[in-house]
């Protein structure tokens, strides 16, 4: 990933996909996007995996237990408990790649299934799933489940590249770049954008605190 990308002097939380490389930039903690875990369960679940069904109940067990109010450290050990639990279930019923030998000597490996390479990821980032910094847990106040929020704020960034297909400068795009992300902040100080926009040009703005 580029240096000199905005993601490398993130102080606070980035929720993911779990590309490898986010893992090696950025100065905050790592959550691992809900929405896609769960969609990844949901594939397996299909194909008659049990392990992705309880692991799938699981995280919209602990999602919705997290809603009803900040989760404490003994409600932290009970779901990493039953996270580790699945987890072992779901080694029971997923293959480890095996090692054979090749005619010429050389030694090779079965590939792994979809559900292995899940679970792999799933037990390695086990933090990242849950984000349990002591004594509260990721599911807590601030930390969303999804990445939703920001594809949703860049989904009009790539209509307007499908559509117009490139800016013609450099200082273009950085404007628009600049008047999207305030208008997306309005939004989600539940301004009125149209009013907003007007008192900014009229120099009557003035940041929420």
């Amino acid at each position: 990933m580029n240096a000199q990308s905005i993601f490398g002097d993130c102080l606070n939380w980035t929720v993911h996909d779990c590309w490898k490389s986010y893992f090696s930039v950025g100065k905050g903690r790592h959550a691992l996007c809900g929405a896609h875990l769960l969609r990844e369960l949901a594939g397996l679940m299909e194909s008659g995996s049990i392990w992705a069904r309880q692991m799938h109940r699981f995280l919209l067990d602990a999602y919705k237990a997290s809603r009803q109010g900040p989760i404490g450290r003994r409600e932290a050990v009970h779901w990493r408990a039953c996270h580790r639990q699945v987890c072992e279930q779901a080694d029971e019923e997923e293959l480890v790649p095996l090692v054979f030998f090749k005619a010429n000597g050389t030694t090779g490996r079965t590939n792994r299934s979809k559900g292995r390479n899940l679970l792999d990821r799933l037990i390695l980032h086990q933090d990242a799933v849950l984000a349990l910094p002591a004594p509260a847990t990721r599911f807590e106040e601030g930390v969303p489940f999804t990445n939703n929020q920001a594809e949703r704020d860049l989904r009009g960034v790539k209509v307007k590249q499908r559509v117009s297909g490139c800016f013609r400068s450099a200082a273009g795009a950085a404007l628009y770049a600049r008047i999207s992300g305030f208008i997306s902040t309005m939004r989600k100080q539940e301004r009125n954008v149209v009013d907003t926009l007007a008192d900014v040009l009229t120099g009557g703005f003035h940041w929420a605190t």
